[in-house]
């Protein structure tokens, strides 16, 4: 197998004095979606924040690899320009602005000028829904819907990955059902895909591999089918 397109080695990550991810190895191949399941409190949020640049750099040791170069410390922003965008936990949208111009925000740091507005119309086909609100503030939108317009924006960076943070938070099961077959079809299309979620069952029934979290470490990595039958993971984390 070639290079992993995102790698973490013994990636440390401390808020001051107080250690929160003790020295994780975890890898996602082009074309993966993986996700990291755990109890709140894990380290899982810290860990995607870190690889998205959103933690302060001092906090981080280690390396986190994307595409081969170290973006260990990198800003935020560099990192999104290089492929690699965060879909942060509980939404983020702009709530003054309209679906729209949320959707536009996506465009920011692009140099293809030309693709953008293919771009956009692929995302209203993705999700319809942003179509009929497009004229709609933001705010004013439903949590599933703050959901895909949170996702929808990513995809306008272009990504060749996108890290989403615990994306059924809050949100009633038939749009869960929703929000995860969109994130299997942008997977389809070419975007990797590392997520974070308490909802074990779901994460390993949409996941090519999963990793267990717990207390800042990585006790268990396998393909999310034989962590479907593993009895600890049916113990501790899908209520069996």
């Amino acid at each position: 197998m070639g290079k992993h397109l995102l790698e973490l080695k013994n990636l440390q990550y401390s808020y001051g004095n107080i250690k929160v991810v003790h020295g994780i190895d975890l890898y996602v191949d082009e074309g993966e979606i993986v996700t990291i399941i755990g109890a709140n409190g894990a380290g899982k949020t810290t860990t995607l924040q870190t690889v998205s640049g959103l933690t302060a750099p001092s906090g981080v040791k280690g390396e986190i690899l994307f595409d081969g170069r170290n973006i260990g410390r990198t800003r935020g922003h560099l990192i999104a320009g290089q492929g690699l965008v965060q879909v942060l936990e509980g939404r983020h949208v702009f709530s003054k602005l309209t679906v729209a111009e949320n959707i536009q925000m996506g465009t920011y740091i692009r140099k293809d000028k030309a693709n953008i507005n293919k771009d956009i119309d692929h995302v209203y086909e993705m999700f319809p829904r942003l179509y009929e609100r497009r004229t709609q503030l933001a705010g004013t939108l439903s949590g599933g819907e703050q959901q895909m317009l949170a996702i929808g924006r990513a995809l306008l960076c272009n990504p060749r990955m996108i890290l989403l943070d615990e994306p059924s938070l809050g949100l009633a099961p038939i749009i869960i059902k929703e929000i995860f077959e969109s994130i299997v079809r942008i997977n389809k299309q070419g975007t990797s895909v590392l997520f974070v979620e308490q909802n074990s069952k779901i994460a390993l029934n949409v996941a090519d591999r999963g990793y267990v979290m717990q207390n800042g470490e990585i006790i268990l990595h396998d393909t999310s089918v034989n962590l479907l039958q593993n009895e600890e993971v049916k113990k501790a984390y899908l209520g069996e």
